[in-house]
């Protein structure tokens, strides 16, 4: 069996901790996360702060990720060539919606936007890169999680992995699996404010050569908005998803 170094293990653990927030940790929340003293805490993030891998906040003292950390992963986005291929699609399908087209891929339990496009309006969603998001009440989300096994669905039930973030968050795993075989059915998943109210959202797949869901695309925008367009606007993803999948080399048959 494989062993670790418990310092860089917990290190890592603490810079997924922050991978999630956008409102940065303290010494002690960490602290009660790890399970560890704050000193063998503080410890840490003295080393990861000398080497710019968290900042600190003067004021309030929470660490967020530091500039390394972008810098290792858009070394690691300039390699996913699905991020390449796909993003003259988002520039192309927020100019054509007037609304905010991103790109998402698959994070183990979770799923994360790895590039995004802003239209040039006034009102408009936006959203951390890099920060993940749920399966269950997100569109891309739902649309990655219709074309995962069954098993990864019990998991995330056993896992208490179905998040309510609104009223309208579907966490009923009966439910949630009815909602999965419509998605398959009709190509492009919806998030009726299910993530945040007042935003909606459409998702539509991306397949490469090997007709694999790599990842899904996304527009989101102010509920009202995207419904009074809802069709051009799924008819706008499907046909973007369909091209950048075709650049990928899947055949669409």
């Amino acid at each position: 069996m494989a062993t670790t170094n418990l310092s860089v293990e917990r290190a890592l653990i603490i810079l997924r901790h922050l991978s999630r927030t956008d409102q940065g940790m303290g010494i002690r929340e960490l602290s009660r996360e790890l399970g560890i003293s704050p000193a063998g805490v503080q410890k840490i993030m003295n080393a990861l702060h000398i080497q710019g891998f968290v900042a600190q906040n003067e004021q309030d003292k929470r660490y967020t990720l530091g500039p390394d950390v972008l810098r290792i992963g858009l070394a690691m986005l300039s390699r996913l060539e699905v991020r390449r291929v796909a993003h003259p699609f988002l520039a192309s399908l927020a100019e054509a919606t007037g609304e905010t087209a991103f790109l998402g891929i698959r994070d183990s339990d979770d799923v994360f936007y790895i590039d995004k496009v802003l239209p040039d309006v006034d009102i408009r969603m936006d959203a951390t890169l890099g920060l993940t998001r749920p399966y269950n009440c997100t569109a891309v989300g739902k649309m990655i999680l219709a074309h995962l096994p069954a098993d990864d669905m019990k998991r995330l039930v056993a896992a208490d992995r179905l998040v309510q973030a609104t009223a309208n968050s579907i966490t009923d795993p009966v439910q949630l699996t009815d909602e999965l075989e419509i998605i398959r059915q009709r190509g492009y998943a919806l998030d009726r404010e299910e993530f945040k109210p007042g935003i909606y959202c459409v998702a539509a797949p991306i397949h490469d050569h090997n007709s694999q869901l790599v990842a899904a695309i996304t527009v989101a925008g102010p509920a009202g908005r995207i419904q009074a367009n809802l069709d051009p606007i799924i008819e706008q993803v499907l046909t973007k998803s369909q091209e950048i999948s075709t650049q990928l080399g899947y055949n669409i048959t």
